[in-house]
C-alpha cells in the first residue's frame, strides 16, 4: 500500500514537473543559445610564500593537474569551476647561512585539492559565435574555493604527516577557505581548441600550509613529537643565538601572516556548443 501511494506521488510530481521543465529549457536555450560551454584541462608548477619559503618563487617540476568546466555567459563574463590537485614544498636547508630559518632545519612537502568557483571577465566583447572568436582573448579572473592540505615531511627516512603530531601545541584542521585570482588569456588553436596560460595566485586563511606558524610546542607527549617539532640539532651550529632560543614556547614561525599560493598553468581547453551557426 504505501509503495503504491510513493509511485503515485512520484508520477504526481513529474507530470507536474513537465511544464516547468520545458519553460525552463525554452528559458535558458534563449539565454545560452549564443554562448558556449567549455571544458578544459592543464598542468603546471607552483610555489607558496609562507616560513619555509626563502625565495623560492616556483618549485622545480611539474606538480599541478587542473580540471575546469566553463560557461560564457554575457559578452565579457564567464564562470566556470575548476578541481585542481597541486603539490607544494619549502626546506630550511634553502635559508640563508648562519641565519634563524637555517639553524632551525624544518622541511614540507604536502599534496593538495582545491575546488573553485570563478567569476572570468574578459577584455574582448564575445561576438556570440565561438568559431569565429578572435586568435588572442586576455582575462582576469576572481572567485572563492576551498582547499584541502595535509603537510608532511621524513624523518629517518619514514614520511609522516605534521598535523597528527601537534609540533606547536596547537591543532588546526584540513581545510581551508581561498581567494583565487589569476590573469591569462586564451589562443586559438583550431576551431574547437583554444590553449590558455594563466597566472594565479591563492589567498588563504591558515597559516599552517607548511605546519609553521607559531612558537615551538612542549611538553611533547613522545620523542617522535620532539623531534618533528624541534629538529636544530640535525645541523651544525651556525646560530647560537637562535639555537638558545629554539625551546617550548620560543619563536617558531611568523603568526602575523597566513600562507598564500600561487600557480603557473597551461591549459587546453575544448568546446561544447549547444548548435554551430
Amino acid at each position: 500500500m504505501l509503495q503504491q501511494v510513493f509511485y503515485r506521488r512520484i508520477i504526481i510530481l513529474v507530470l507536474i514537473a513537465m511544464p516547468l521543465l520545458g519553460s525552463a529549457q525554452n528559458f535558458f536555450g534563449n539565454i545560452f543559445n549564443d554562448r558556449y560551454f567549455s571544458t578544459s584541462i592543464g598542468i603546471g608548477r607552483n610555489g607558496y610564500n609562507g616560513e619555509l619559503n626563502h625565495g623560492k618563487l616556483l618549485a622545480t617540476g611539474i606538480r599541478n593537474l587542473n580540471l575546469g568546466f566553463e560557461a560564457r555567459l554575457y559578452d565579457h563574463v564567464g564562470a566556470r569551476v575548476e578541481l585542481t590537485f597541486f603539490g607544494l614544498k619549502g626546506n630550511d636547508t634553502n635559508a640563508a647561512d648562519s641565519s634563524f630559518a637555517r639553524q632551525r632545519n624544518l622541511s614540507f612537502q604536502s599534496n593538495n585539492i582545491e575546488f573553485n568557483l570563478q567569476g572570468i571577465f574578459y577584455l574582448n566583447k564575445y561576438s556570440g559565435k565561438y568559431h569565429k572568436r578572435r586568435t588572442w582573448d586576455p582575462f582576469v579572473a576572481v572567485g572563492v574555493g576551498v582547499m584541502r592540505y595535509n603537510p608532511y615531511t621524513k624523518l629517518g627516512g619514514e614520511k609522516l604527516f605534521l598535523r597528527k603530531y601537534e609540533t606547536e601545541g596547537l591543532k588546526y584542521g584540513k581545510y581551508s577557505l581561498v581567494i583565487p585570482a589569476g590573469i591569462g588569456f586564451k589562443g586559438r588553436v583550431t576551431k574547437f581548441m583554444n590553449v590558455i596560460f594563466e597566472a594565479g595566485y591563492r589567498v588563504t586563511f591558515t597559516d599552517y600550509l607548511d605546519d609553521v606558524s607559531n612558537t615551538y610546542g612542549g611538553p611533547y607527549d613522545n620523542l617522535t613529537q620532539e623531534l618533528l617539532s624541534n629538529r636544530k640539532d640535525e645541523v651544525p651550529l651556525v646560530n647560537v643565538e637562535a639555537y638558545d632560543q629554539m625551546v617550548p614556547g620560543g619563536r617558531r614561525g611568523d603568526a602575523g601572516n597566513n600562507d598564500h599560493y600561487w600557480m603557473a598553468e597551461v591549459k587546453l581547453e575544448f568546446f561544447l556548443p549547444i548548435n554551430v551557426r
